[in-house]
């Protein structure tokens, strides 16, 4: 019989919380950041064949064109030697840039698996005070919408980031050894694309954030619609609704068109700049080929490898926007992993028997843990056994807040309780004792 193990997706996200939003991204990696070294040095593999198909394109043409004399001794062999080396770094080239993928894509997939299990497991055991207050439609947009930017950042960013330093570094050293004044006057834009970049990415930080907040606002208006439609038609409440949800639309359409206005200030100005470097560049390497500074195989070897050096740059702007929501995500999902899971297992006292008696409430008084006002003040009430109780008062006054005291779902903040709960709910009672603060008393009397 064939025993087959499955590896533990357990992981406690409360270690990946700190103020450094890029040190908790890195936090959750752990377990797979072996697997991010390994895409890396294999995406190096392949940066490495395609500069290095490029050189070869060099010594072709001055092999053709130029003096070289052929390295295999006759042109016929040198040609078939070099068309061989272009197949094998072909090869490579797509073999590890595959391989840098896929571990790449285990590795986010695992990552985000992981997270997933854990919001699950969390928002269940979050207290009902927590759920009271935060809609629905928040929760679902930070579980599935958020989670996905954070999916993104470690499958795209992460591997992107080292994709644009690995192509920068190795071109700039190749680009270097065929002509050091090429390669200076290759980077003469990087510190502009640079600084656009970082001024962008602070500025579409805050954007995001708040589109993410009222994209969150609109799916709490849709869940509490779609859930509450009896409701809503019951009461003839259609129009008002409708205006709510096109009130919350539009800010939406207003947010996002912020933020892709950024996005088209961003880009043009770094393809024009990018685009006039290339260009510049492609100018200043023929001035040297007609001088005789460099070969004739070398202009061709360098337009590539100007073109590998200066893209990854542009293209900056792509992973700094992806990273920068990656981050406003990180930051959303741990608000939530940051709330402490509700104690079900702290109860002490085990009720043996069926019992009765009175629920009794002397001066109790509420409010929420925000700090607002007084929810209730000094209520006092006794109910007998078999006693029927109606709640009597305008929206808002309390009702539902002083029902909730009863099985403790909420802490009052002063005065104190006396509950004696039958034997037919006995995981209400148990519930009760196991949240036994705040001066709650219970005064249970067993029947004979």
């Amino acid at each position: 019989m064939a025993i087959t193990t499955t590896p533990s997706t357990y992981f406690d996200f409360h270690k990946t919380l700190t103020k450094k939003k890029l040190v908790g991204m890195l936090r959750m990696m752990t377990g797979y950041r072996s697997a991010y070294v390994a895409a890396n040095l294999s995406l190096a593999v392949s940066a490495l064949a395609k500069t290095a198909t490029y050189l070869l394109l060099r010594n072709f043409a001055d092999t053709i064109l130029g003096d070289t004399a052929p390295f295999a001794g006759t042109l016929e062999r040198t040609l078939i030697l070099i068309a061989l080396r272009f197949i094998g770094l072909a090869v490579v080239e797509g073999g590890f840039f595959f391989l840098s993928g896929r571990l790449a894509a285990f590795s986010a997939e695992g990552i985000t698996r992981r997270l997933r299990n854990f919001l699950f497991d969390h928002i269940q055991r979050l207290s009902f005070a927590y759920h009271s207050k935060t809609p629905t439609g928040d929760l679902i947009e930070r579980v599935t919408s958020d989670v996905d930017s954070v999916r993104s950042f470690f499958n795209e960013q992460v591997i992107g980031v080292g994709r644009i330093v690995l192509m920068f570094v190795i071109n700039f050293v190749a680009i270097w050894q065929l002509n050091w004044k090429l390669a200076l006057a290759s980077i003469i834009v990087i510190p502009f694309l640079l600084a656009v970049s970082v001024w962008f990415f602070k500025n579409v930080t805050k954007a995001y954030e708040k589109y993410q907040g009222q994209e969150a606002a609109l799916s709490t208006t849709l869940q509490e619609n779609l859930t509450g439609v009896r409701v809503v038609k019951a009461f003839a409440r259609q129009d008002y609704e409708k205006d709510k949800f096109e009130k919350d639309n539009w800010e939406k359409y207003l947010r996002g068109k912020k933020l892709l206005r950024m996005h088209s200030l961003f880009w043009p100005l770094s393809d024009i700049a990018c685009g006039l470097q290339m260009l510049g560049g492609f100018i200043f390497a023929a001035i040297l080929a007609i001088r005789g500074e460099i070969t004739v195989g070398t202009y061709p070897a360098y337009v590539g490898l100007v073109v590998l050096l200066i893209w990854p740059m542009r293209n900056l702007g792509r992973i700094i926007v992806n990273t920068s929501t990656g981050l406003v995500s990180y930051e959303r999902l741990m608000e939530i992993v940051k709330q402490e899971c509700e104690p079900l297992t702290d109860g002490k006292v085990q009720v043996q028997g069926s019992m009765r008696g009175d629920i009794v409430f002397e001066k109790v008084s509420f409010q929420y843990e925000d700090g607002g006002s007084e929810v209730l003040k000094d209520v006092s009430f006794r109910i007998q056994p078999g006693q029927a109780v109606a709640l009597l008062g305008s929206t808002g006054s309390g009702k539902t807040n002083l029902i909730n005291l009863l099985p403790r779902f909420h802490k009052y903040t002063d005065g104190r309780s006396l509950l004696a709960l039958a034997r037919d709910r006995p995981l209400l009672t148990s519930f009760s004792l196991g949240l036994n603060k705040n001066r709650t008393c219970f005064n249970l009397k067993q029947s004979p």
